[in-house]
């Protein structure tokens, strides 16, 4: 039986090293981003998306827009923009994934950031997109706990620094992890391989 997926954000960064990786196990990858016709921030879009779909066995939702900006020169537009790609396309996306996992289950898999994790260090110029990953982690706990009944696990990956474009953009020097590395863990929680692991939040430091 082919395993269906969808990639949030499948177009660059973390989201296209799992597509291909999901798709080097044999998965049936569907990517979804704006470069291919799908904003995840607008409900209308995601509903149809997914409406698309006869099953579906895990979500991966990489998507998130950074706009790098101190707090005092951030437009409310450019603080919208990054909560709706990182945290209202999770919801939308998750939403629908839930409905398509109702009758056999699966797995949603949210990609966070270590910025996102309490404690951890912050970077200047970044609250929306801190906020937006903080909210995922949370977003995953309530999510695994809704989703128990239904045999739909969720999990959350709170990668450090990953060598990515994102990355560059922001500046942020040091080590930094390979996509692929991020990517082969985000596979493994999808996969069968992973139950019954569910709420958890998988830090992973360059």
């Amino acid at each position: 039986m082919t395993l269906t997926a969808v990639v949030t954000g499948g177009t660059g960064g973390i989201g296209s090293e799992v597509v291909r990786e999901l798709q080097a196990r044999s998965w049936e990858v569907i990517s979804l981003s704006r470069r291919e016709g799908t904003d995840i921030s607008d409900e209308k879009d995601v509903i149809k998306a997914f409406a698309s779909l006869k099953s579906l066995d895990a979500l991966v939702h990489c998507a998130q827009i950074l706009i790098k900006r101190p707090l005092t020169r951030m437009t409310a537009g450019q603080w919208d923009q990054q909560i709706d790609s990182g945290l209202r396309g999770a919801f939308l996306c998750s939403r629908e994934a839930f409905k398509l996992m109702r009758r056999r289950g699966g797995a949603i898999v949210l990609v966070s950031s270590l910025s996102g994790v309490f404690g951890a260090e912050k970077f200047p110029g970044m609250s929306a997109y801190v906020a937006a990953k903080s909210g995922l982690a949370g977003l995953t706990e309530v999510l695994a706990v809704e989703g128990k009944e239904r045999r739909i696990r969720v999990n959350a990956v709170s990668p450090g620094s990953v060598d990515t474009p994102m990355l560059r953009t922001a500046g942020v020097q040091g080590p930094a992890l390979d996509p692929t590395e991020v990517a082969r863990v985000i596979a493994w929680l999808a996969s069968a391989e992973s139950s019954p692991l569910s709420g958890a939040n998988l830090r992973i430091n360059p």
